[in-house]
């Protein structure tokens, strides 16, 4: 389904990219949920605030789909991207370091807007990079 495709990479361009929290609004439903790994599910309240933390540790956060999927209403982005830790994050205080960030994120579209993210991210090799975890 090319508009999934489509309406998938818009969001991850203006929310993820830009950090556009009134685009969050514009393209999901308003039941959305994100999940990242095995954590709880997040809401859109719960989303606005990760992604404004997010930004304030890495603000030049930005990635770029390697490979997308589409198929009926799933759509599945492998993205990567380079990002410097410049505010706190997780408890680690900024270390200015640039750091290769990546993962497979699976959206499902429903009415023509994102109705679910789930994240898979190598949590594990950022930690590393971060200087937090040794190999």
């Amino acid at each position: 389904m090319k508009e999934a495709k489509e309406l998938v990479l818009r969001y991850i361009d203006a929310v993820w990219n830009r950090g556009d929290l009134i685009a969050l609004d514009g393209l999901t439903v308003p039941k959305f949920t994100y999940q990242l790994g095995n954590q709880s599910a997040r809401d859109l309240a719960e989303m606005r605030q990760f992604i404004a933390t997010t930004r304030l540790a890495f603000p030049d956060w930005n990635v770029r789909p390697l490979q997308v999927i589409s198929e009926g209403a799933l759509v599945v982005v492998r993205w990567q991207g380079e990002v410097t830790h410049l505010g706190p994050f997780h408890g680690i205080e900024p270390t200015g370091r640039r750091i290769t960030v990546c993962g497979v994120n699976i959206y499902r579209v429903e009415n023509g807007k994102i109705a679910d993210e789930c994240e898979l991210m190598d949590s594990l090799g950022m930690l590393r990079q971060l200087g937090s975890l040794s190999a």
